[in-house]
């Protein structure tokens, strides 16, 4: 079942984004707690529109996201979205996807907007479910010194 996401699923999130993360190809060592930090901060922003995707009371994925303002109408901003590694490849990541894009859709928004990495397995999901590359924008990075 696809939902909103409500605070009492923080750890499952949590739990979802670390392991998701912890595979192939990303290989990241994320901490439960930097995990649900990490959710908590976006998921409790004024703007944050949060979805769980749960069977029989455990979230297998989570997206975070934020609804924006932008010159042709409102965006929904994709921050993290992630699936347990337990289901993926069944599909429930593209049911999800369509599931936010027809609310949003429905809510009058304009556009989805993501980031990924390129060239790693999430692009390829993205450009399955009708995401494009903007050819007007890239993402600039500076790291700071104490980082």
């Amino acid at each position: 079942m696809i939902r909103h996401y409500q605070p009492d699923d923080l750890r499952g999130c949590a739990e979802v984004f670390r392991d998701a993360f912890a595979e192939e190809p990303w290989k990241e060592n994320w901490s439960i707690q930097l995990a649900e930090t990490r959710i908590s901060e976006l998921m409790n922003t004024p703007l944050s529109v949060g979805f769980v995707y749960e069977e029989a009371g455990t979230v297998y994925g989570v997206a975070a996201g934020r609804a924006v303002t932008y010159l042709y109408g409102r965006e929904y901003v994709i921050d993290e979205f992630c699936m347990s590694p337990q289901v993926q490849g069944r599909g429930i990541g593209s049911e999800m996807l369509r599931h936010i894009m027809d609310e949003m859709s429905a809510r009058g928004f304009a556009a989805v907007v993501l980031q990924t990495t390129k060239g790693f397995p999430s692009e390829r999901f993205y450009r399955k479910n009708g995401f494009v590359q903007s050819p007007d924008m890239i993402t600039m990075y500076h790291k700071l010194n104490n980082a």
